[in-house]
């Protein structure tokens, strides 16, 4: 790796410390990383104690050893979790630990050939009984963020046709330019993307915006759009950029990189059908062509034209038939850019407009992060064990919002954000 390359993922890692998680003097750091990140999780890790970090701790995962369990474990025994696992992230939780998640495969099609059903079953004991820790998060309880970290497997996936090591080059080059990192002055960058985003937030607060109607008029083979969704609100929509706060009033970024605005959908509004226009992974499976249709809410009809049963097991999770979330993100956002297809959510959805099969975050409510789970219960807010978000814009992408007064206003024509007051940086 050149000098230069070097120098910007020290001022990634800083990023991420002083940005990211916004790591407060005297906080401890949790970080999750695979192996194959440790140049990044050293360089992370010396900013964080250069920061004040109180303690830091790694939680490394290797795939590979997490595989064996699913393929030769006894069927009972998927359903079970130490309870050493529980306190921990019940002492992490209590006590404010802050969350760094570095996302990049090191074995990107590691699990094609695994049982769907055994990853359900670890996936929803595991959610169900960390629901708390989970829950703490999306309320940005504590300060949290998710990171791409480029591995040598994952560059070879987005950049098949260059060398192992160009790859990675390259890879890395990209993440830290759509993370703004390679810029000469990083945070003033992620300053100036926030008050675009911003400028979105205001126009949507300002006319009330309480539906969000997505249409692709490109034909399907009946002679309908291919899609023709709308994603009911809540009574009390709040829309959510790329900063969170937690109570104390610590501002930090959940994901980086991030282009989208979003807000949490009431669990019985969403009608009409939708086709999702790239990858989705449930339980690190791809799963493509998928299309999906909705009744007051919740999803009656479904089909994927690659990775049928890993869609079946998805949707057996409960919770996961209902929407969770729901994001605008221009087509000009440097991810989509890019040019390539990530093959990582993180990234893959800030590309283009998506939603969020499942789990829905209380932020997207107002005032929604001080409410107790009745409350938001009856406010329409999903509850479940999973949330994953799936692509659904294009560059055919028309978006129409429906006001509290029943006016419509357009905002988005053709993937980007119309010129009503919603220009972007």
């Amino acid at each position: 790796m050149d000098e230069n390359l070097g120098s910007a993922m020290d001022r990634y890692a800083a990023l991420l410390v002083r940005n990211g998680v916004n790591l407060q003097e005297g906080q401890s750091l949790r970080i999750v990383a695979e192996l194959e990140h440790a140049e990044l999780v050293r360089l992370v890790t010396a900013h964080a104690y250069q920061a004040g970090a109180r303690y830091v701790h790694v939680d490394w995962t290797d795939t590979p050893t997490t595989k064996q369990r699913l393929l030769h474990s006894r069927r009972e025994f998927l359903d079970y979790l130490p309870d050493y696992e529980v306190e921990r992230h019940r002492y992490m939780t209590d006590h404010e630990w802050a969350r760094l998640s570095l996302a990049g495969p090191e074995f990107p099609d590691i699990f094609a050939d695994t049982d769907p059903n055994a990853m359900r079953r670890v996936t929803e004991t595991r959610g169900r009984k960390l629901k708390f820790y989970m829950e703490a998060m999306m309320a940005d309880r504590m300060q949290w963020c998710v990171a791409g970290a480029p591995t040598r497997a994952w560059a070879r996936q987005v950049y098949p046709d260059l060398s192992q090591e160009d790859a990675l080059a390259q890879l890395w080059r990209t993440v830290l330019h759509v993370c703004r990192a390679d810029q000469p002055d990083p945070v003033a960058a992620w300053r100036a993307h926030s008050e675009a985003q911003k400028r979105v937030i205001d126009f949507l607060s300002r006319h009330a915006v309480r539906s969000l109607r997505f249409v692709d008029p490109t034909p399907a083979e009946d002679g309908r759009p291919v899609t023709d969704l709308t994603v009911g609100l809540t009574d009390r929509p709040a829309w959510v950029g790329a900063a969170a706060v937690t109570p104390r009033g610590v501002q930090f970024l959940p994901n980086m990189p991030t282009e989208e605005v979003f807000s949490t959908p009431h669990r019985q509004r969403t009608q009409g059908w939708v086709r999702v226009t790239k990858p989705a992974f449930p339980f690190m499976r791809e799963v493509n062509g998928i299309y999906v249709r909705f009744v007051d809410g919740e999803v009656v009809e479904y089909r994927a034209e690659d990775g049928q049963e890993t869609l079946d097991q998805l949707f057996a999770l409960d919770g996961a038939r209902r929407l969770g979330e729901v994001a605008l993100v221009d087509v000009r956002s440097p991810i989509n850019q890019a040019g390539v297809v990530f093959y990582e959510t993180l990234f893959d959805e800030n590309a283009v407009c998506h939603i969020a099969f499942g789990q829905a975050y209380p932020g997207g409510v107002d005032g929604g992060a001080d409410l107790p789970p009745d409350e938001l219960d009856a406010l329409g807010v999903n509850r479940a064990d999973t949330h994953l978000d799936v692509m659904i814009g294009s560059e055919a992408m028309d978006v129409y919002g429906t006001c509290a007064d029943g006016s419509v206003v357009q905002i988005m024509e053709r993937g980007r954000f119309a010129s009503q007051g919603l220009e972007q940086e």
